[in-house]
């Protein structure tokens, strides 16, 4: 009897150092557009599509084909994630074009 309780812990421990109760990532959010409106002024805020990803730079500038750029007034974050370089970002209606290090990975992402 005292040995089938000292099993059920040394099973849980198993399980987890296993991997068995690990939770998967959680889903995207879906598209979401808010609005609002005061004396002062008003916004729309929409929250579409992940646009976010690497381009390594084998030829610089390099050009990123996505239909979540709209154009120029697009604010875009890129930083380069090989080293402590700079990096140039410009969007344009369904491109982004990246420009620094030949060689290099950059990550960027349309933040609106």
């Amino acid at each position: 009897m005292l040995r089938s309780w000292l099993l059920v812990p040394a099973a849980w421990a198993a399980l987890i150092a296993a991997g068995c109760l690990q939770v998967g990532p959680p889903p995207q959010p879906p598209p979401t557009t808010f609005s609002s409106w005061s004396p002062m002024g008003g916004f729309t805020m929409s929250s579409g599509a992940n646009c976010a990803g690497r381009i390594s730079l084998d030829q610089t500038p390099a050009t990123v084909s996505d239909s979540c750029f709209t154009g120029p007034e697009n604010v875009v974050l890129c930083t380069d994630a090989t080293a402590a370089a700079a990096v140039g970002c410009t969007p344009g209606a369904g491109s982004l074009t990246v420009s620094g290090a030949a060689g290099h990975m950059v990550a960027y992402a349309r933040v609106r």
